[in-house]
């Protein structure tokens, strides 16, 4: 099972900057997770969030910001003092930087940010370990016809974006193989997790699960088959399951 740095290590460097990715490989994880969105000029840059709000010294829209205003925010400093001036990454950056690693890249938007990743993949190749995943159906859909070498998933969160009840498991499994998709991302959830494990395994499918900080859902998540977890604590969880 591998270990996947949750918007690197985010636990003790301010998510998704190259503070807290680069200190996940210094720990030890195997890929780094990060969420993307797209400026108003067509920049994928790295941020969970609508606004840079809750992590920026000022709030802006990213749907409405250029790149240019951006970058100026500091969303390190909310964090630690110590990291005063982190800057919003471009994606086009951390795959200059991590060219062999594995990403996990979440869409947090709709299908208007393809474009742009086809543009990308044309400047810069994409490699193999670079894994994309969304909510959205229809999102993960359209990328996996784009970038069929390439592993795409659905994210799933019971009772979010898919119904909680009995047979959910099975249908997640017919609708991602019907799309041709490699796998699914599932929220942390045991009960379903126990459930879940058989069908999407005998299905064939690639299979993460997120957030996991607690060592010993780890273990369990571990002994279920899962191919990989997705912490803001990569070196305790590593220590625990390696």
């Amino acid at each position: 099972m591998k270990i996947i740095a949750h918007r690197g290590a985010s636990f003790y460097a301010p998510e998704n900057t190259f503070s807290a990715f680069n200190l996940a490989f210094k720990m030890g994880a195997d890929g780094i997770e990060m969420d993307v969105r797209l400026s108003k000029d067509g920049e994928i840059v790295v941020i969970h969030d609508e606004t840079t709000g809750r992590t920026g010294n000022k709030s802006l829209t990213v749907s409405e910001a250029l790149y240019s205003q951006l970058e100026k925010v500091d969303v390190g400093s909310y964090f630690d003092r110590e990291f005063k001036g982190e800057k919003i990454p471009r994606l086009r950056d951390v795959m200059v930087a991590f060219p062999d690693k594995e990403l996990y890249i979440e869409i947090k938007t709709g299908k208007e940010i393809i474009p742009y990743f086809l543009s990308l993949s044309r400047e810069i190749p994409f490699s193999k370990n670079f894994l994309f995943f969304s909510f959205d159906f229809e999102v993960v859909k359209t990328l996996k016809r784009f970038f069929p070498e390439n592993r795409v998933l659905f994210v799933v969160d019971y009772g979010y974006n898919v119904p909680d009840r009995e047979g959910v498991c099975a249908a997640i499994a017919l609708a991602v193989k019907g799309a041709s998709l490699d796998g699914v991302s599932t929220c942390a959830d045991l009960r379903h997790g126990k459930k879940a494990a058989e069908v999407f395994k005998s299905a064939g499918l690639f299979w993460n699960v997120w957030t996991v900080d607690n060592p010993y859902l780890a273990k369990e998540f571990k002994a279920l088959g899962v191919d990989s977890i997705s912490t803001n604590r990569p070196d305790l969880i590593a220590a625990y399951v390696k």
